[in-house]
C-alpha cells in the first residue's frame, strides 16, 4: 500500500497539472481562459489532463526553457492582472487585446488569425460585408474586446448578443439566438468540422483585419525572451509548430 501511495504522489508531481500558487524559479505557469474550448485548450475532468494547441506549444517551449509547465485556469478579464500581479508568467495574447500592453512583454507572433462573421445565409455575389450584415444580431463572447466592430456596434449596425462561452456561438446560431456570429477562423474552422449542424453554416466575411498572437510575459522575463523567440523561430523553421496546429485544427487529432 505505501508504495502504491508513493507512486501516485511521484505521477502526480511527474504530469503539468493546474495550480494557483506563486511561480517558482523553477516553473513556467500559463494563465488559460478555463472556457477557451478547443482547438485551444481543454481539460478533461476524467483524466484530469489538459490538451490543445496552446499545451503543445507551450510543452515543447518549457522543454526548452528547462522549466516545469504549469496551468492557472482564469477568466478572459483577469488574465492579464494575474500576470500583472504574479500569479503567471506568461499567456497567449495580442496586444491590441489589453488594457495595459505596454506592461508586459511580448515574444514574436506564434500564430495569426482573422476574425470572420458566420451566419445561416449565403454571402450573395457582389454585395459588401457591410450591407450583409447591416440590422442584425450578433453573437460576441462577453469580456472580449472587439476594437474593429466598435463604429458598427455604436452606430446600431450590429446588435450584439453576448454569451459566457465560446462554444455557445455556433450553438446559439442555430437556435436562431442571433443572426451572426463573429469569431476567430481557427475556432471556427475546428467547430465546423468537429460538428454535423441542422443548419448550413456560410463564412460571411471578415474585417480585413489579421490577429498575431504572441505570448505575453511578466516583465520579470526580460532575460529569456530572445531565448522564447529562438525556440519559436526554430518551430517554425522545421514545420513543428505548423504541425502542431494541423494536428489540433483537426477533430481527431486534438489530444494531449
Amino acid at each position: 500500500m505505501f508504495r502504491k501511495l508513493v507512486l501516485i504522489f511521484c505521477i502526480f508531481w511527474l504530469v503539468p497539472h493546474e495550480t494557483n500558487a506563486q511561480p517558482s524559479d523553477e516553473e513556467l505557469v500559463l494563465a488559460l481562459i478555463y472556457a477557451e474550448g478547443p482547438p485551444f485548450y481543454s481539460f478533461d475532468e476524467n483524466t484530469q489532463l489538459s490538451s490543445g494547441l496552446l499545451i503543445n506549444i507551450m510543452q515543447r517551449l518549457a522543454q526548452s526553457l528547462n522549466r516545469d509547465l504549469r496551468y492557472l485556469p482564469t477568466a478572459r478579464n483577469k488574465i492579464e492582472h494575474d500576470i500583472f500581479n504574479h500569479k503567471a508568467d506568461v499567456a497567449f495574447l495580442a496586444p491590441q487585446w489589453l488594457d495595459s500592453p505596454e506592461k508586459l512583454l511580448f515574444s514574436d507572433p506564434v500564430y495569426s488569425y482573422q476574425h470572420a462573421f458566420y451566419g445561416l445565409f449565403a454571402p450573395k455575389e457582389g454585395q459588401e460585408l457591410a450591407d450583409a450584415v447591416k440590422g442584425r444580431s450578433v453573437c460576441l463572447r462577453e469580456n472580449y474586446r472587439y476594437l474593429e466592430l466598435e463604429p458598427w456596434l455604436k452606430s446600431g449596425v450590429l446588435s450584439p448578443v453576448y454569451v459566457s462561452s465560446h462554444s455557445r456561438l455556433f450553438e446559439m446560431l442555430q437556435l436562431a439566438r442571433c443572426d451572426l456570429i463573429y469569431t476567430n477562423t481557427f475556432r471556427a474552422g475546428w467547430t465546423l468540422s468537429a460538428n454535423h449542424y441542422d443548419k448550413a453554416v456560410f463564412r460571411l466575411g471578415t474585417m480585413g483585419l489579421t490577429d498575431d498572437i504572441k505570448l505575453a510575459f511578466s516583465p520579470h522575463w526580460k532575460g529569456k525572451i530572445a531565448q522564447v523567440n529562438a525556440t519559436l523561430a526554430q518551430m517554425r523553421k522545421s514545420g513543428e509548430l505548423q504541425n502542431i496546429i494541423d494536428k489540433n485544427m483537426s477533430p481527431t487529432g486534438n489530444s494531449q
